[in-house]
């Protein structure tokens, strides 16, 4: 079995030990107590990198470690693990067709980990599991985003947000669902799979939907209430093959995937696709 394994860089790493200057402007802004919270929570995460590569290594299994953020051909990887919470788990999601992935979070007291069942305490019983084919593995359905430029298309987990890039400003598009299609302003339009559906598109009042329906949907948020404008397209539970198509009305839009590190350009005239993927993920979910 070859395996990679994906962690993340730590919040106190990236901005406390990276940049002695900017850790003493940090330490000024900061109380003890905060300071004190975020070396703890490096301290956990890189404990438990540590234990998750000791026990690889003392059941000498081989494996490849990479930081998260790094240029890696997935497609040579069986199985993937992830070390730190669901941001790392997310970017190995996005990357993989018919690989395996597991999500370990490295501090359960801190992240929320939703998508990761191995921790620290279970992390050996587990992988024994998976090394003796006996992990239960679930499949977690996603989106298919295509893109009407040269942009590549990929499956996505989670979410998706289309928006201006300017978060102040209006979002202005035209939202195709089947064959109705509107002129909309808004904040933006959230789209998700049921995996995703507790995130951003319940707090925009969308639904929360069993973890493992095959179903998605879509919500604009904060719809302008301008004279004479009536919206029909409003959000809604779609079924796999349906189809949403949205065409830009702004010159700096953006499309995020997943979370905010992945911002795709949206500019006038251009178009995305999105509809239940076809491609399942495949997690390792006790």
């Amino acid at each position: 079995m070859n395996i990679l394994l994906l962690y993340k860089n730590s919040t106190y790493a990236g901005y406390f030990l990276s940049d002695r200057k900017r850790l003493a402007q940090l330490e000024g802004m900061l109380n003890s107590e905060e300071i004190k919270r975020f070396r703890r929570t490096h301290s956990n995460h890189f404990w438990s990198l540590s234990y998750v590569e000791a026990v690889l290594k003392n059941r000498k299994v081989k494996f490849t470690k990479a930081c998260r953020g790094s240029s890696l051909d997935y497609g040579r990887y069986d199985l993937i693990i992830t070390v730190g919470g669901d941001g790392t788990f997310l970017e190995a999601a996005r990357q993989v067709t018919d690989q395996i992935v597991w999500g370990v979070n490295s501090d359960p007291s801190w992240s929320v980990g939703r998508f990761c069942s191995g921790n620290p305490k279970n992390f050996e019983v587990l992988l024994d599991k998976i090394l003796a084919g006996k992990a239960r593995v679930r499949k977690f359905n996603r989106l298919s985003l295509s893109f009407s430029d040269d942009t590549p298309s990929m499956n996505v987990l989670n979410d998706i947000l289309i928006c201006h890039h300017n978060p102040g400003a209006m979002s202005r598009y035209f939202l195709k669902v089947g064959r109705v299609r509107e002129e909309q302003r808004s904040s933006g339009v959230w789209i998700a799979t049921a995996a995703g559906s507790s995130g951003g598109i319940h707090s925009a009042g969308g639904k929360v939907l069993p973890q493992e329906d095959r179903d998605f949907q879509y919500k604009p948020r904060e719809l302008y209430r301008g004279k004479h404008i009536r919206y029909h397209l409003k959000g809604s539970v779609l079924k796999p093959t349906q189809k949403i198509v949205l065409t830009s009305l702004m010159r700096e839009g953006v499309v995020f995937v997943d979370g905010s590190h992945v911002c795709l350009p949206f500019s006038f005239g251009s178009k995305i696709f999105v509809s239940g993927s076809s491609n399942p993920l495949r997690i390792i979910f006790e």
